[in-house]
């Protein structure tokens, strides 16, 4: 009887594991292994669309998105179910492999900010729903389109990718760290945008390819110095953590140089500075000799 009921549960499983309707892989990117499309939807319409590029916050009753695109634009969604046993975190890297080096902005974790908030209000599925701690968010540029991943893991253990294309009218500018090449050259100091550290301080592709961009964009403090602070935050000993994020800033250096850019000096704050409210782990640049300025 055991048997029998151990193999009906996975034919349930198998026959779960099909499609919905006439759904098809978004510009037909490779999906997670073994999962399947369990919401889908393609709008080619022409409406004006919302791009996120940051972490979502609530001001009182209005969910807020510091820096976004609005488009008029076409929209394509699918929404995947993974196999039991899925790890969030391997489904983000299987498309992060695919979208990384067209990426925009990421985040992970607590950092995205509300999981409710980008369920509900971003996307608009409930089932994306699932603690803060569990949610991974990548924003890239692929090609004419505009691709938008977010993959949590539910309280039931089950994972979700939704994957989000929208193709706009016309070409957008997009301009992620914008704000903080301003606030650098007002008051000295900005966090660097789509990127948060890493276990142990590391910076992944995306993130690399993040500060080769930003970096070409420092160009207009060539003449100064500028200090890459990065700090970090976990379980682990104070020391241990500060010479983690030692080799974090180190890395963050080497990607942020330009042959006609600024000096650059990388510096441990590990879990030393901790401030309330915004990003734990990040990486901050700092001007010291501009901070006594208003902006």
């Amino acid at each position: 009887m055991k048997h029998y009921l151990l193999a009906f549960g996975i034919l349930c499983q198998f026959a779960a594991a099909v499609d919905v309707g006439d759904a098809r892989d978004p510009l037909a990117l490779e999906r997670y292994p073994y999962s399947w499309i369990v919401g889908y939807e393609k709008d080619d319409s022409l409406r004006p669309r919302e791009f996120a590029l940051s972490r979502v916050d609530k001001t009182r009753r209005h969910i807020r998105v510091e820096h976004e695109v609005r488009a008029s634009a076409t929209r394509e969604w699918a929404t995947y179910e993974m196999p039991q046993g899925t790890h969030a975190g391997d489904v983000y890297d299987h498309y992060l492999a695919e979208l990384g080096s067209d990426s925009l902005f990421s985040c992970r974790g607590r950092d995205c900010g509300r999981s409710n908030h980008w369920a509900n209000y971003i996307f608009k599925q409930a089932i994306l729903f699932g603690p803060d701690a569990n949610q991974f968010y990548l924003a890239a540029e692929h090609g004419d389109h505009l691709i938008a991943l977010y993959v949590i893991e539910r309280g039931n253990k089950r994972v979700y990718a939704h994957l989000e294309v929208l193709r706009p009218e016309s070409k957008v500018a997009l301009t992620t760290n914008e704000v903080l090449l301003e606030r650098l050259a007002g008051n000295g100091l900005g966090v660097i945008d789509g990127l948060t550290p890493g276990r142990e301080g590391r910076l992944d592709e995306a993130d690399l390819v993040l500060l080769t961009e930003l970096g070409q964009g420092l160009a207009i403090f060539s003449d100064q110095t500028i200090y890459v602070v990065c700090h970090l935050y976990g379980s682990a000993d104070p020391q241990v953590l500060l010479e983690q994020s030692q080799r974090c800033a180190e890395v963050a250096v080497q990607g942020l140089t330009t042959d006609s850019g600024p000096s650059l000096l990388p510096f441990a704050a590990g879990p030393l500075l901790p401030r309330t409210g915004g990003k734990a782990s990040r990486l901050e640049l700092v001007m010291p000799h501009r901070l006594s300025h208003k902006p």
